[in-house]
């Protein structure tokens, strides 16, 4: 299969979301995350850079699919707080309803890779996203779509309220991802 080239340029760097404790992809105190610091980029997308460890392999020295899947629902899930942020939009947690991720190469353990995400509309309620991780090359190896709807759990929920505040980047995050 010929590989598939991002046409996404790179965007400047204006906030870093805060992680979670437990995620698999951004837990702060999980031995077993990807480690992975999300950022808002101007424009309303959400990106990350990562690279999967042995823990995170399927196959030896390629990462699970469940793992590529994981991060892209993520980077896809938190657009929704850069989104609101640019629209004035609802302001209140979203849950994944659907997602289709497409496999198109293998992501070997130690590549550094680049996943970003996007909302390229609404209606009412729902999001629809979309998503790639993309090599060093800018070849996509994974991308996905996805369906999110928001809930109302504002009042109960004290982590997503702190998580909606984010800060600025520091010294040692990136400029533009």
């Amino acid at each position: 299969m010929k590989a598939q080239h991002s046409k996404r340029i790179k965007k400047k760097v204006i906030r870093r979301q805060i992680s979670t404790t437990n995620s698999i992809t951004c837990g702060t105190e999980n031995p077993a995350s990807l480690g992975c610091v999300f950022y808002e980029l101007e424009g309303g997308e959400v990106a990350t850079v990562f690279k999967c460890g042995r823990w995170h392999e399927g196959h030896e020295g390629i990462m699970h699919g469940g793992m590529s899947g994981a991060v892209l629902d993520e980077v896809m899930g938190r657009a929704n707080r850069s989104y609101d942020r640019l629209t004035g939009g609802l302001k209140v947690p979203v849950v994944t309803a659907e997602m289709t991720v497409k496999y198109l190469k293998p992501i070997m353990s130690g590549e550094l890779m680049t996943a970003c995400g996007r909302i390229d509309r609404r209606d009412g309620r729902k999001r629809f996203a979309t998503g790639e991780i993309v090599n060093e090359a800018g070849e996509i190896m994974v991308s996905a779509s996805g369906v999110y709807v928001s809930v109302d759990i504002v009042d109960t929920n004290a982590d997503w309220k702190q998580a909606q505040l984010g800060t600025e980047p520091g010294p040692d995050d990136p400029e533009e991802l």
